[in-house]
């Protein structure tokens, strides 16, 4: 007999015969005396948590930890044996019986031996294979995945006899009974009992998983969800894997308790806000990855266009057509674990006021190899047309056709012939507006003109819009990864390629990502070293030509207008004027075309975007002693963003900068005068960012006695933050050539920098930036936590951590503040009386308090000049007060309690978890009034506060879990809501329609209206004052009390729930989200579509609400919309911010239907190499199951009245992946 020792490398040479006796003996006493065992080394608690770890790895570890030599029979044992290894603090003598009884092996200890062995069969399981017997065969698959399961335990009931199933699940038993009951089982999956049969194939499910089994990371420790005191909800890869969308937010929507996922603006709310709502950066969560803070905040981004010449992300809906752009490649990620309560954040400090989201990529598994490669192909049609709540063609000539009778539009016509030097300079009208205008000049064309409406009334532009505008949105996903690793190292490599066409043509991304993480052993398991580099391009197109074709104004499209004529050739149009009076300033004075077609833009235009990052991670963690490791690790990231946009010289933009400032009085004799150089203009933005983080760490877990076990980690900390961008415009801009003409843009008081348009006015070429902004920001922390555990069921813990930051001119007092949390959690299953109850499985409440804060940011405690453009007569540099000091400005503070409880029932197939929360925030910054003298009009103070609380619940159901059946289900609700409590003034004035300005006493995020009192006798609206009164139209005195609080624009109650149904390898799925209790106003027209100002060009809104406008006296009985004539801006904004349009915005809607299959193993037996292949197809946005205001309005998507807010339709997505 051969005995092993994992703490020597290699097999032990062969022992001669008087020692084998010797040992043969000692095992007998040690079996005699093993109630002698030592009690103190019994008690010693074991720390090991590892997936798929060997027999072999476990044992090293426990030499490690207790000093006790494992000895273990060669042949017998298999030390391969892996295992889902999850001991916290758990006593020896329970980890040896968890692992070893399950693969038929018992264990003796004495005098700091421990000697592992095959359990001894009985006398009738040695007889039993002699008599008449039969022998079985078989092979052990998982029931979900079809792949085999390794190393399955197989044990005859009743006896002790038992086999282990090879690396590819198959077994022989032989010698068994006819009768034979074979019980199977494995470490994360549940025991399986079957009869006998000579060929058998065994399906093993899963095991539920349990608190025990989920492992929460903080990003500066690791712990066990069924130890922490605070409030964790962990998203697993499993998890994530489950919506394919390039978007995470889309993954992750309805799938957290109290985490609200504004997908259309891009924007993520934990436990609501913590701040103002003006504050817009300070209510956002800390997103980390790896450990340390993200350089990009955002988990995905929606790509945009250059905004006044400055690179930015703007939150756009997320039908805009626009590409998305993922900031971290799903498939890399391992967990998403959210933080939400003060003992689960206050160990980030100053950036953890709103939650925190740590994001852990995946790492390979030591012992194993796999390759995985996945596939996905999804495809969109452009938006539902019939959808549109928007006039037809007949019913806006109607419509323009009032504008014409009642003078809001101007005949161009009839300008020029009035005043021939100027009237050519008139607004163009559309093509009905011109037959209108036409008959009512020379009334002999009215026959025509009627003709001419009658056609175009029964016109449609819709399939022109969607044919040479619009695209089917196609998205593509490719993933590959290599993953494994040895005794000392382990690897995970991926790469991701993603191209995403939105429905918009001329738009589009794509995404390459690598992603490497490596960890290394060294001295026998006391030195390790971990690295990871993250590299990330992705490119982006955007174009606005589509966008504005469906939109309102000058290039907006009317329901008859159309892109080609019946030759499909393209029809072009006049902009800034009339067709005829642009095609004539071409053909006479030699200008540029001067006329728009939608279809040429597409091809100009056009915004790049480019961004490239990296993060490189590197931690070295050493084991001190058995209870002290000391970890020191580091970050850093940067990224490059650039951003071009060339107006080429034939685009629209450019043609009609240049036609405006060319001169050609003296074209003949000496051609025209180009004041704006002829050519195209190419802008560009760039940014740069860059930061590292360093972190010196100690963590130190030791028993003491039998029933205490304590946790400590200290650490401190580093990061410098530092940004810099560059803007730039170059005019006269050669494509072909890279050149760009050398213009003066001076305002020196001379004539220089300057010309003179086509309409006799003096213009400037916009001055360039007088700044190259530079920004830097660096942190020093210092922070502990720590955690008590006694008898494994009474747990508690605290943290503290001091952040420092460079505000300038502040004081260390100011910029510094301590934050700290404590927590308390108790296990009650553990208890005695609560132990006999057999049908629950875990029962813990848990407590914690604490506090998070922001810093002042950017309101400054010394003032601080900026500098701008040189003056234009002296030609010094010029500077402003940039920000005024208050030295009196403190942090804002945030107090968080939480209270919360887990529960187990029914053999772990219902889990339960239920928060309850308070949040109370002060010394909020507000902008508030000073006195003028001071040459301000606003300061920042320390003035306001907020009070919230809230409630959250998770159930989670394993309902079903049998051979070939499955179903489990999930249902979360959070209940949220942000009151204020103070706001230093009064509100003189509330906001309507949006915010509310503060008030207190009311949610930060409630919405004034005003009560609507009809129109009156020429259609102008009316409004009811505080006291009863009419308001008029005309009436400019609104006071505060004159208007009632609407309700809240964030719903305050929000969930999912999902559901999973499995047969054999096939399984369905469903998800859903609701919002409740929130309000929103409908808006049915808009003020751009009305002429306030006693006239309007271009195209008017289309709402169909329009149809039903006031015309003449007496309308008003039977409607409430403001007519055309006469009105002003006060009629249509006190209609549309009325009670009459606030409608209820709760609403549940099915956000996807899955359908999954694994292929089962036996399909690719001749191709072993092949681990498993799963196929599935999808729908995502498959629409609202319930709404809950009367008209069936779309709260997410209500402005249907453009195309531009048309709901999202059906996206179908099919999926591929394999493993090798």
């Amino acid at each position: 007999m051969k005995f092993k020792d994992p703490n020597r490398s290699g097999h032990f040479a062969c022992i001669n015969n008087s020692v084998v006796r010797t040992m043969k003996l000692t095992i007998i006493i040690l079996t005699t005396f093993l109630m002698q065992v030592s009690a103190a080394g019994l008690a010693q608690n074991i720390y090991f948590v590892k997936k798929n770890a060997s027999l072999k790895e476990l044992f090293t570890e426990i030499k490690k930890q207790t000093g006790y030599n494992v000895f273990w029979q060669e042949g017998k044992v298999d030390d391969g044996l892996k295992i889902n290894a999850s001991f916290n603090a758990v006593p020896l003598t329970e980890v040896l019986q968890a692992v070893l009884r399950p693969a038929a092996l018992e264990f003796r200890i004495v005098n700091q031996t421990i000697v592992v062995k095959q359990k001894d069969e009985s006398f009738l399981d040695r007889i039993s294979f002699y008599i008449g017997a039969i022998d079985v065969e078989g092979k052990i698959v998982d029931a979900e995945t079809g792949k085999a399961i390794p190393k399955v335990t197989i044990t005859l009931k009743g006896s002790t006899r038992s086999v282990v199933a090879n690396e590819n699940g198959s077994f022989r038993f032989s010698g068994l009974p006819d009768d034979a009951v074979l019980v199977f089982s494995s470490i994360g999956y549940v025991s399986q009992t079957v009869a006998a049969r000579p060929s058998m194939e065994v399906k093993m499910s899963p095991a539920a998983q349990t608190l025990e089994d989920v492992v929460v990371s903080t990003g500066y420790q690791t712990l066990k969800q069924s130890t922490a005191t605070g409030a964790y909800t962990v998203i697993t890869a499993k998890d994530i894997e489950s919506t394919p969308s390039i978007n995470l937010l889309e993954r992750l929507e309805g799938k957290v308790p109290g985490v609200l996922f504004d997908i259309r603006n891009n924007k993520i709310e934990i436990r609501g806000v913590s701040s103002y709502p003006n504050q817009t950066a300070r209510y956002q969560p800390l997103v980390v990855i790896d450990g340390f803070p993200s350089s990009n905040q955002d988990l995905a981004t929606l790509a945009s266009g250059l905004v006044e010449g400055s690179l930015t992300y703007r939150n756009q809906p997320a039908n805009s057509g626009n590409a998305v752009i993922s900031t971290f490649n799903p498939a890399d990620i391992e967990s998403i674990t959210f933080l939400k309560d003060a003992a689960a954040t206050a160990i980030w400090g100053a950036r953890a006021a709103n939650g925190v989201i740590v994001i852990t990529t995946k790492r390979g598994q030591a012992g194993r190899s796999d390759i995985n490669f996945s596939a996905t192909l999804s495809t969109a049609a452009p938006g539902n047309f019939s959808n549109l709540t928007s006039m037809n063609s007949a019913q806006y000539i109607e419509l323009e056709q009032e504008m014409v009778n009642k003078n809001l539009v101007s005949d161009p016509v009839a300008a020029l012939i009035s005043s021939p030097a100027n009237g050519w300079r008139s607004q163009p009208v559309s093509e009905a507006e011109e037959w209108m205008f036409k008959a009512k000049r020379n009334p002999a064309y009215a026959a025509q003109a009627d003709s001419a409406l009658r056609v175009l009334s029964g016109r449609s532009n819709i399939d022109q819009l969607r044919d040479n505008l619009l695209q089917r949105a196609v998205t593509q996903q490719y993933n590959l990864s290599f993953s494994g690793g040895g005794g000392n190292s382990s690897y995970y490599v991926s790469g991701n390629y993603t191209k995403d066409q939105p429905v918009y043509r001329s738009n589009s991304g794509e995404q390459y990502s690598v992603l490497s993480n490596l960890t290394n052993n060294f001295l026998n398991n006391k030195l390790s070293l971990t690295t990871g580099l993250n590299y990330n391009y992705s490119k982006s197109q955007v174009n606005g030509a589509a966008l504005q074709a469906f939109g309102t104004g000058p290039f907006g499209l009317a329901p008859y207008s159309m892109l080609l004529d019946e030759n499909g050739n393209k029809i072009y149009r006049g902009i800034a004027f009339t067709t005829q009076v642009s095609d004539s300033l071409t053909r006479v004075r030699g200008l540029m075309p001067w006329t728009y077609n939608a279809i040429d833009e597409l091809n100009y235009g056009n915004t790049i975007n480019t961004t490239n990052s990296l993060r490189f991670t590197a931690a070295l963690n050493g084991k001190i002693t058995s209870w002290l490791n000391l970890n020191v690790s580091g970050q850093l990231q940067k990224s490059w963003q650039d951003s071009r946009q060339l107006q080429n010289q034939d685009s629209y933009y450019a043609r009609n900068l240049i036609n405006e400032g060319t001169n050609t009085a003296n074209q003949a004799t000496s051609g025209s005068i180009y004041g704006f150089p002829k050519g195209g203009i190419y802008s560009t933005a760039n940014f740069e960012r860059e930061n590292y983080s360093l972190r010196s760490q100690l963590d130190a877990k030791k028993d003491f006695g039998k029933d205490h076990h304590i946790e400590v980690v200290a650490g401190t900390e580093i990061r410098q933050e530092r940004s810099r961008s560059v803007e730039q415009d170059m005019y006269g801009y050669n494509e072909d050539l890279g050149t760009f003409a050398n213009v003066n843009t001076s305002r020196n008081g001379s004539l220089a920098g300057y010309y003179t348009t086509i309409y006799g006015q003096r213009k400037t070429l916009p001055t360039p930036p007088a700044q190259l902004p530079k920004n830097t920001r660096r942190y020093l922390s210092y922070y502990s936590t720590g955690s008590y555990a006694f008898e494994q069921k009474y747990f508690a813990t605290a943290s503290v951590r001091f952040d420092d930051i460079n505000v300038l001119g502040a004081s260390r007092k100011a910029r510094a503040t301590p934050l700290w949390s404590a927590g308390l959690r108790w296990d009650l299953k553990k208890e005695d009386l609560l132990q006999s109850i057999k049908w629950m499985d875990q029962l813990s409440i848990r407590s914690s308090y604490g506090t998070a804060g922001n810093p002042p940011g950017t309101a400054a405690n010394v003032s601080t000049v900026q500098l701008s453009i040189p003056d234009s007569y002296s030609q010094l540099p010029v500077t402003t007060i940039g920000a005024a000091a208050n030295p009196d400005l403190n942090w804002e503070i945030t107090k968080m309690f939480n209270i919360g409880m887990d529960a187990a029932f029914l053999s772990n197939r219902l889990l339960l978890t239920m928060d309850i929360y308070t949040k109370r925030t002060k010394d909020i910054l507000m902008s508030l009034p000073i006195n003028s003298a001071y040459g301000l009009s606003s300061l920042q103070y320390n003035a306001g506060s907020l009070s919230g609380r809230g409630v959250e619940l998770s159930l989670t159901g394993h309902i079903v879990r049998s051979k070939d059946w499955g179903w489990s289900a999930n249902f979360n609700a959070a209940y949220n809501t942000n009151t204020v409590t103070e706001s230093r003034f009064p509100n003189i004035m509330t906001n309507v329609g949006g915010a509310s300005g503060l008030t207190v006493g009311l949610p930060t995020d409630n919405f004034f209206v005003y009560r609507w009192a009809g129109l009156d006798n020429k259609g102008q609206g009316q409004i009811y004052a505080a006291d009863g009164s009419i308001i008029s139209s005309t009436n400019n005195t609104i006071v505060a009390q004159d208007l009632i609080a609407a309700g809240r624009t964030t719903a305050p109650y929000n969930g999912g729930f999902s559901n999973t149904v499995s047969y054999k390898n096939l399984s369905l799925s469903a998800r859903a989200t609701f919002y409740l209790g929130h309000k929103f106003i409908y808006q049915g027209i808009t003020a751009d579509q009305y002429p306030t100002n006693g006239s309007i060009s271009g195209l008017m809104g289309t709402s169909r609400d329009l149809a039903n406008r006031w015309r003449q006296p007496g309308d008003e009985a039977f409607t409430n919309v403001p007519g055309l004539a006469g009105v002003n801006i006060n009629t249509v904004n006190r209609y549309i911010n009325s009670d009459l349009n606030v409608r209820d915005a709760g609403q549940i809607r099915l956000q996807q239907i899955s359908l999954n299959y694994r292929v089962p193993k036996g399909v690719f037996k001749r191709t072993p190499f092949i681990k498993g292949i799963n196929v599935g197809a999808t729908v995502s946005n498959v629409g609202l199951i319930w709404v809950a205001n009367k008209e069936g309005v779309d709260p997410n998507y209500q402005m249907t009245t453009s195309f531009l807010n048309l709901p999202p339709t059906r996206n179908y997505v099919v999926n591929l992946s394999l493993s090798l």
